[in-house]
């Protein structure tokens, strides 16, 4: 227990210092989030910044061929794919597939847990998509980002664990450190990939069951609901009834009745079961 204070008290202090060990978005990643508010930006030469990176190329035209997006026939090239796409959802995509990478961390302890981690945002992201498809005014792959994102301040703190040669191989451990820390750390994390405000605000808001109860609904209330959903009939502490919650009485299903959510993901398991395997994949 001593090792964990000590590397809490560790975080906090490189958290204030400006320290913080935070990994760096690839490359293509960054020049697409910046191309897409690009004036001057067209489909042909953001296919180009893409096929920079071959695998991220072919992982978007796979995606742009899966169940979700295939609508009218195959394509087998970049430009093709982010035409079909349009330019916001595949910047969108290609941060999620960004993200993904960022969770290839260390032992093999510190991998698995990274993996449980992201497969857990993955399921969140999915969720959050569905759900943003009802919800007047909102676009669903950035709901997909905003579910993603949500744990993201796992990704410091699994960095850290991987220096320290006894806590690396302790799950338990490990796990409480991310339980301690995420939410303090994850806007933190998003802030320096200059992402906008509205995202950076998910990480510290995601169990907040009084967020913004008298606004409109935005990204941060889908993500919460998602990240709701995702926890029901697991083992855990008690959690508030669903109805209850600010952010899922702020929308339009709220209205329907309490079970509307629920019977809204039922019918739209195969696609979140088949989204949520797309996330985990992406490399």
């Amino acid at each position: 227990m001593q090792q964990v204070q000590e590397l809490v008290n560790r975080i906090q202090e490189d958290f204030k210092a400006g320290r913080l060990k935070v990994p760096s978005l690839p490359e293509v990643a960054i020049n697409i989030n910046r191309y897409v508010g690009d004036p001057d930006a067209n489909i042909v030469n953001m296919a180009k910044v893409i096929q920079m990176d071959p695998a991220l190329a072919a992982k978007l035209v796979q995606v742009a061929n899966s169940a979700l997006y295939a609508h009218h026939g195959s394509v087998d090239d970049c430009r093709t794919a982010v035409a079909r796409l349009g330019m916001n959802t595949t910047r969108n995509l290609v941060m999620s597939f960004a993200l993904r990478q960022s969770f290839q961390i260390g032992s093999a302890i510190v991998r698995d847990i990274a993996r449980s981690t992201w497969n857990k945002s993955s399921e969140v992201a999915a969720i959050s998509y569905v759900l943003a498809r009802v919800t007047m005014g909102m676009v669903p792959d950035r709901a997909l980002l905003a579910g993603l994102v949500h744990n993201i301040g796992a990704i410091p703190i699994l960095r850290y664990a991987a220096d320290y040669p006894e806590l690396k191989k302790n799950r338990i451990l490990i796990n409480d450190l991310i339980q301690r820390l995420a939410q303090q750390l994850g806007s933190l994390v998003l802030r320096q990939w200059s992402f906008d405000s509205e995202l950076v605000a998910v990480p510290q808001q995601i169990d907040n069951h009084n967020y913004a109860a008298d606004q409109e609904a935005d990204y941060v209330d889908l993500a919460i609901v998602a990240n709701m959903h995702s926890q029901f009939g697991k083992e855990g502490e008690d959690r508030p009834v669903l109805h209850e919650v600010a952010s899922f009485r702020k929308l339009p299903l709220f209205r329907i009745g309490p079970d509307a959510s629920i019977e809204l993901l039922y019918e739209a398991r195969e696609e979140i079961n088949a989204m949520t395997r797309m996330l985990m994949s992406a490399a």
